[in-house]
């Protein structure tokens, strides 16, 4: 018998068949690791099944991120889906709702629907409590005290009403996301935050509730609402700053940050009221 060995003949002799036997298991076994590996890294680059189904069926009308689209309503942050049970939103997800053109999928079988429903609690803000590292009495100490936080937001019926409430805030966003919009606030357009002169020599400044062709509403700083006429406005102008401070992640330590975040999501999703986070009786 002959051997062809890199490309060279050479007679059979019995070391050498040992020797080539040896090589090819060994090539073998070093190929079949290499394919396992390939195999788990290709496994572990891939989205999880309910990622996959949720982007095939659910991203055309409700968005990648959930958030709505053309078709479909926010079904990530709007309240009233994000606090539905997990039952209700499965049953949602088998019968569909055809009056409002959503087809049923009791035809992808419960598992899928299952990943489903896990991947669309992630897009919610669920399951994020882990990354929440702050004291939530230590939050709500800051909140109504020393962040100042209470004079514009309203938590559970107490606070302010400059801010929107933030009774449910927690419930939808991560710890990160959370803590980015407490230290990056958005700009003063986005807040509709203005100084508006009137042609009578009156001023107000303050919020910017609704506005049309014709009226301006405005909320200013003490509270009280005012109804202008677009025709008597001489001048408006967004205020530079935002109502909402942009210092806080020098006026608050690290620590403080996270505590505050903290209560955010745990008042959120404890649905705590204000007389239990006061220890007080509820009759």
């Amino acid at each position: 018998m002959t051997f062809y060995i890199a490309n060279h003949v050479v007679r059979e002799r019995p070391w050498l068949r040992t020797l080539a036997i040896f090589w090819g298991i060994i090539a073998g076994l070093c190929g079949n690791a290499v394919f396992a590996q390939t195999m788990a890294a290709n496994a572990a680059s891939q989205p999880n099944a309910g990622r996959q189904t949720f982007e095939a069926i659910c991203a055309g009308c409700h968005g990648l991120d959930a958030k709505g689209g053309e078709r479909g309503p926010d079904i990530a942050t709007r309240q009233q889906i994000v606090q539905l049970s997990d039952e209700k939103l499965m049953e949602i997800l088998r019968g569909g709702r055809p009056a409002a053109g959503m087809p049923p999928f009791e035809y992808l079988g419960s598992a899928k629907l299952k990943d489903v429903l896990d991947y669309l609690r992630t897009l919610q803000g669920k399951g994020s409590t882990a990354s929440v590292t702050g004291n939530p009495a230590n939050g709500k100490t800051l909140f109504f005290g020393g962040a100042r936080c209470s004079e514009c937001h309203m938590v559970q019926g107490a606070g302010g009403f400059l801010g929107r409430d933030l009774s449910n805030y927690g419930a939808t966003l991560s710890a990160a996301e959370i803590r980015a919009n407490i230290v990056k606030p958005g700009d003063s357009k986005v807040n509709k935050t203005a100084s508006i002169a009137m042609f009578d020599g009156q001023k107000f400044s303050g919020v910017i509730r609704n506005e049309d062709n014709f009226s301006i509403q405005l909320q200013s700083f003490d509270g009280a609402f005012h109804f202008l006429n677009r025709s008597a406005v001489a001048h408006l102008e967004f205020l530079p700053d935002p109502i909402m401070p942009a210092d806080y992640s020098s006026r608050l330590k690290a620590s403080e940050l996270d505590d505050l975040v903290s209560y955010l999501i745990t008042v959120a999703k404890t649905g705590q009221t204000k007389k239990e986070w006061q220890g007080e009786d509820e009759n």
